[in-house]
């Protein structure tokens, strides 16, 4: 009887012992479920490092994988790096990096640039050998790759450049730098014209060095590019300059604008000057031509009078000629016929063309009508008779 007791006393520890073990287990499961199974996003890359072997898997399938107690690290495969001084871009605190030019004046530049993970797993592993974690990537690699390029680009011009004429130069040059490695520079005197003195001036410049292709030579190649990683897209979204640099700035831009000004005002007046000598010598022009109109529209008119004066001559003349001629032609004619003789009945034409004429001749007269004489009405008579005796000769005399 003791017996048995002992051994139901057994069986009840043993399955308590069990559901203890069992409950364990449970809490273990609960406890450490988020390190047996790791799920791989389609936008991610997860590094596991075995809790038992060390031994480092890399996973860039998006699915899920056995961790095994084991380390898993994400990494993004892409993501935006932001260097803003603004809240809502990238962290809350101020990000921008300094840059300085070469006068002298400072600025905070803000942007962003988009940054890829590699894809080979040789240069994954020694990524996340040499960082461990994607923050670091961001803030030890990326930042320090950017930040560097600032710095060297700020001495290739003036602040008054960067906001101006060299404002892409500026953007250029930083994601150039970025990418390939930081420009080898060398120091240049160089003569400038100084628009505001109008003068010419002698200035120390930096200049990129560059090889027999015209291309710019590096002190080093782009971290970024050991490691595999590319950065795409950087963008500046400000540039924040010290006070004292935006009234320089400020001022600068005023004295440019009034010299602008006043070298436009300039080449206004030397091209109206050139305008008005132009419509001068248009206007000269314009004149002689009309002058020249005149000119050969008298010369035209008087040519054409003078044809038609020659013309009026040589129709006189042709008149002339035609009327000698019919003069002639009558004349011989009258000759033959006195010559031949006139008919009878030519003769008698001629008498009664004669007494024709008499009578007109004689209804023309205009007889005195009072008479001086001493004697009577005979003699009257006999003078009236001698008048007209006169007159009859003179009319056969014109026959």
């Amino acid at each position: 009887m003791e017996t048995n007791f002992q051994n139901v006393k057994t069986m009840l520890n043993t399955r308590r012992i069990l559901l203890i073990g069992v409950g364990v287990l449970f809490l273990i499961l609960i406890l450490f479920s988020g390190k047996i199974v790791e799920n791989v996003d389609n936008s991610e890359i997860v590094i596991i490092q075995s809790a038992f072997s060390g031994k480092i898997s890399i996973y860039t399938t998006a699915g899920p994988v056995m961790q095994s107690f084991g380390t898993a690290t994400h990494y993004k495969k892409s993501n935006q790096f932001w260097f803003s001084d603004k809240k809502d871009e990238g962290k809350e605190n101020d990000q921008s990096i300094k840059i300085r030019f070469n006068d002298g004046g400072h600025g905070s530049i803000s942007g962003s640039v988009r940054w890829y993970m590699p894809a080979d797993e040789k240069a994954i592993l020694k990524l996340h050998t040499d960082f461990g974690s994607q923050e670091a990537v961001e803030q030890q690699l990326v930042r320090q790759v950017v930040t560097k390029s600032v710095y060297m680009t700020g001495p290739l011009m003036s602040s008054k450049e960067s906001s101006a004429e060299k404002r892409n130069d500026l953007l250029s040059y930083i994601e150039d730098q970025s990418i390939n490695g930081v420009y080898r520079t060398k120091q240049e005197d160089v003569k400038v014209h100084d628009d505001l003195m109008n003068t010419d001036k002698t200035v120390t410049v930096v200049k990129i060095v560059q090889d027999k292709k015209n291309m710019p030579m590096r002190q080093e190649v782009s971290a970024v590019k050991v490691y595999g990683v590319s950065l795409q897209g950087l963008a500046l979204n400000s540039i924040d300059y010290d006070s004292e640099v935006e009234n320089q700035i400020k001022v600068q831009q005023q004295a440019y604008m009034q010299v602008q000004t006043a070298i436009a005002n300039s080449k206004k007046a030397e091209q109206d000057a050139i305008t008005t000598e132009l419509q001068g010598k248009a206007a000269a022009a314009k004149a002689k031509w009309e002058q020249e109109v005149i000119k050969a529209q008298a010369i035209t008119q008087a040519q054409q009078e003078k044809e038609v004066a020659a013309l009026e001559a040589q129709t006189a003349i042709l008149a002339a000629q035609k009327m000698k001629t019919d003069a002639d032609a009558k004349a011989y004619a009258n000759t033959r016929l006195v010559t031949a003789g006139l008919t009878p009945q030519e003769r008698a034409q001629f008498e009664k063309d004669t007494k024709i004429g008499v009578a007109e001749a004689l209804s023309k007269i205009v007889l005195p009508s009072t008479y001086m004489n001493g004697g009577g009405s005979n003699n009257q008579a006999s003078l009236l008779e001698s008048i007209l005796g006169v007159k009859l000769l003179n009319t056969d005399k014109v026959k």
